[in-house]
């Protein structure tokens, strides 16, 4: 880091176990599942109940995308039937489902919950309630918006962006429906886990009821519980990012260092967004597609040696100031012909290099994902990038597996790949948001928002409502992306950034798009330094809250 302060470099030690980044504890204790013809209830706590129905009487025992673990302690409950009628009953909710009254699917006449008031709120719930006091959650991408987006999913009519209803409600209870879910393979030790598609009969349920009344830690926490914890990004993640859609050199990159030491303004991250690798903007400005159909040169895995002649170098100066490096990836083109490293990925891939065919990007094949970061990931990493920047463009219906889309999937990959967790090194990605289950992969992108009062006005609003799902660290493109911005609102954006999960500047390619503090008038430039300085001040303890 570039420090101003001794404070900054306070920070209590933390050693970390192994993660829990896959499918770890998913069959449920026996003493807590009640079984009821073709239906199955597990009562993972008081107030969190797993409800199945099956045309065939077959449940699913492994862990899904979202839900990974659910061996817990049984919480003590009550159960029996009496002329077709099955009841449960918890401490704090109880359920009752007639399983003989027509059809024993869960329908609105035959399963209902109704919570006991132990915490605060009395009611019940059955099967197409609308939850009309849900508070809310999250969607993968701003990306667009200018000011408010509505967050509430059954408005939005845009599967793409992954809507997410939060995990708490004025009404006490929230449903989530993992019946479609893709599951993980299961767990070999030594071996990193994979994702399939889950074999299921169409109309099967596998839902899981949440009902904390008004006590919304708790029903966040038991989420945590059964859906995987919240990971620890590493401690240089919550200091001072610099980003700015450019084509820098090495030494443009050097020189913006040496400033921010001369204005005495602390830096932790230094962001290189794609001009990092060969790119071919004439060509793909006139159309020109790369052999996977996509715009030639977005996608890259090689230095620009006109740009970065020597990136060992430069990364090497980058260490001696103490900062961190990640570069941006675009992968949908996967690997083409013109990379530095093609030729040990065409033929670890089957292909003869001499052929010239591009590696396609295969997410759901693990060992065509293994490849990619062996052969064209590691040695970047090992020359000194420390994390990706992940920045899927190339939409949400690619070729995935089914349950499961390339967001998701991209983050457990570059997120969980065992040899991200090599060295004591503790990952960090920093991508969008995939879904519920999502918050197992750290840090969000939350896009390209139009520079503008009302985008800044919704983003700490945004931001709360993230943490309805356990989503805790949105990083926002400070001052906005698409257009110029007034000092004053890149100002007061960058002190809503002193408070925010991650304070990163960015804005798209334009020379009037400016995110060096020092290049606005001084009255200005004084009042952000003395956010940013804050926020350097304030690290030491948000790393210790999180």
């Amino acid at each position: 880091m570039i420090s101003w302060a001794v404070i900054s470099t306070f920070a209590l030690p933390r050693t970390d176990p192994p993660p829990r980044y896959g499918a770890d504890n998913p069959v449920a204790n026996p003493k807590a599942v009640v079984v009821v013809g073709t239906a199955r209830f597990t009562v993972l706590t008081a107030r969190l109940i797993r409800m199945e129905w099956t045309s065939d009487g077959a449940f699913e025992d492994a862990a899904s995308a979202t839900f990974t673990n659910r061996n817990l302690p049984v919480p003590q409950f009550t159960s029996g039937s009496s002329n077709g009628v099955f009841t449960l009953t918890t401490s704090a909710l109880s359920l009752t489902y007639n399983y003989v009254s027509g059809s024993p699917e869960f329908t609105p006449d035959n399963l209902r919950v109704q919570l006991l008031g132990q915490d605060g709120l009395t009611g019940s719930w059955a099967p197409n309630t609308t939850n009309t006091g849900n508070l809310l959650g999250t969607l993968r991408t701003l990306d667009g918006v200018n000011g408010a987006i509505n967050l509430n999913c059954t408005q939005l009519n845009n599967p793409s962006l992954h809507c997410t209803f939060g995990l708490i409600s004025t009404l006490g209870w929230s449903l989530v429906d993992d019946s479609s879910n893709a599951l993980f393979t299961p767990a070999v030790s030594g071996q990193w886990q994979w994702m399939q598609a889950r074999a299921q009969a169409s109309g099967d349920i596998d839902w899981y009821f949440f009902g904390h009344g008004l006590n919304f830690r708790l029903a966040l926490n038991e989420f945590t519980l059964v859906a995987g914890q919240i990971p620890l990004p590493p401690r240089f993640a919550f200091g001072i990012w610099w980003s700015r859609y450019w084509a820098y050199s090495d030494i443009e990159l050097m020189e913006l260092v040496s400033e921010y030491e001369i204005h005495d303004t602390p830096l932790d991250v230094l962001v290189t967004d794609m001009d990092w690798h060969i790119t071919f903007y004439k060509e793909a400005y006139q159309g020109k597609k790369d052999q996977a159909g996509q715009t030639i040169g977005w996608t890259g895995f090689t230095w620009d040696d006109n740009l970065f002649p020597n990136p060992q170098a430069f990364l090497q100066y980058c260490k001696s100031k103490g900062l961190h490096n990640t570069l941006n990836l675009h992968p949908a083109s996967g690997v083409q012909p013109w990379e530095e490293r093609y030729p040990q990925m065409a033929k670890a891939s089957g292909i003869d290099p001499n052929s010239q065919k591009y590696v396609p990007l295969q997410l759901a094949n693990q060992t065509a994902m293994s490849l990619l970061y062996d052969v064209m990931l590691r040695p970047l990493q090992e020359e000194g990038i420390d994390f990706w920047w992940l920045d899927w463009q190339q939409g949400e219906n690619w070729p995935v597996l089914p349950g499961l889309n390339p967001t998701f999937i991209l983050n457990y990959i570059f997120f969980t790949y065992p040899g991200q967790w090599q060295n004591g090194r503790r990952p960090l990605l920093f991508h969008r948001w995939g879904g519920l289950g999502n918050h197992r992969y750290q840090i969000g992108f939350s896009g390209d928002v139009v520079p503008a009062w009302g985008s800044l006005n919704f983003q700490p609003y945004f931001t709360a409502t993230a943490a309805n799902v356990g989503f805790g660290y949105w990083s926002h493109d400070l001052g906005g992306h698409t257009l110029p911005e007034t000092p004053e609102l890149y100002t007061r954006w960058v002190q809503w950034g002193a408070f925010s999960p991650i304070f990163r500047t960015h804005c798209t390619k334009a020379a009037d798009n400016e995110r060096r503090i020092w290049a606005f008038p001084l009255e200005y430039f004084f009042i952000m330094r003395d956010a940013i300085q804050l926020r350097a001040s304030l690290v030491p303890y948000i790393y210790t809250a999180a």
